[in-house]
Parts: structure tokens; C-alpha cells; sequence
């Protein structure tokens, strides 16, 4: 679980310059409204390779950041939890739960 909580706060610290590169198409992702991401997302757990997995949570940022410049981390972390949640990424959701701590303590 350690790990998952070094790569959350290694993407969360990613310049947006850097998480642009990762992305072939930065102007596309903008253009995805919230309906249609909700729609194309997919449980980290059915990705097959760690590279995967992180393209797919940078790329989540990347469209964060620009589709709604006015949320924070928090808010960012609050609806990615959502997806997981309304997807049942069970697994995930295992490890996000058996974290040493909450992210946000109350």
C-alpha cells in the first residue's frame, strides 16, 4: 500500500508541463466533458502494466487541470474516488482502504 501512496503523491507532485507530455493528445482531453470521461473510465485493475496504470491516472490529471482548474488535490482525489466507487474497482479499492493513513486526516 505504500507503494500506491508514493505513486498518488508522485502524480500529484507532476509539473503540468511534464503530465502534458505524457498525453498524446492534451486539446482532446479537454474536449472530454465529465459524462463521457465517467463513460471511458476503466479499474486500474484491468490494466495490464504498471505503465498503463500511470498513464491512465496522468492522464486523469491532465484533463483535472484543464476541464476544472478551480478543484484542488482534494477535489481531484474526492472524484477520482467517485469513479472508483461507481465502477466497483474493487481491488483498488481494497488498497486504497488498507492505506497506513487516510490522505486528508479529518
Amino acid at each position: 500500500m505504500r507503494i500506491l501512496a508514493g505513486v498518488i503523491l508522485a502524480i500529484a507532485i507532476v509539473p503540468a508541463a511534464l503530465a502534458d507530455e505524457l498525453v498524446d493528445d492534451p486539446v482532446a482531453l479537454v474536449r472530454i466533458d465529465d459524462v463521457t470521461l465517467d463513460a471511458q473510465f476503466r479499474c486500474p485493475e484491468t490494466l495490464t502494466t504498471p505503465d498503463e496504470r500511470l498513464d491512465e491516472i496522468e492522464r486523469y490529471y491532465v484533463w483535472a487541470r484543464a476541464r476544472h482548474p478551480d478543484w484542488n488535490m482534494r477535489k481531484r482525489l474526492d472524484v477520482r474516488y467517485g469513479l472508483l466507487r461507481r465502477h466497483a474497482c474493487a481491488a483498488t479499492l481494497r488498497n486504497v482502504a488498507s492505506s497506513a493513513g487516510p490522505a486528508f486526516p479529518p
